[in-house]
């Protein structure tokens, strides 16, 4: 959930639509919705890098010993 508040926020700060996310992610616009109302709890990697890419930001993954 934070991911993609960081993510809609970057996206809004940048006065993008959903539509012109769709348009530059080829993501059905329901899909982006769902995604920013977290509605979809188990989004693929693959979409939240799209996502970010488009909006400026990136992903970053971290592995560390516990």
């Amino acid at each position: 959930a934070a991911v993609m508040q960081q993510l809609k926020a970057a996206r809004e700060d940048k006065g993008l639509s959903l539509a012109d996310v769709q348009q530059r992610t080829g993501i059905d616009r329901s899909a982006l919705s769902k995604l920013e109302k977290v509605t979809n709890e188990n989004p693929t990697i693959d979409t939240l890098l799209r996502y970010a890419e488009v909006v400026g930001k990136r992903i970053e993954i971290d592995v560390r010993d516990s």
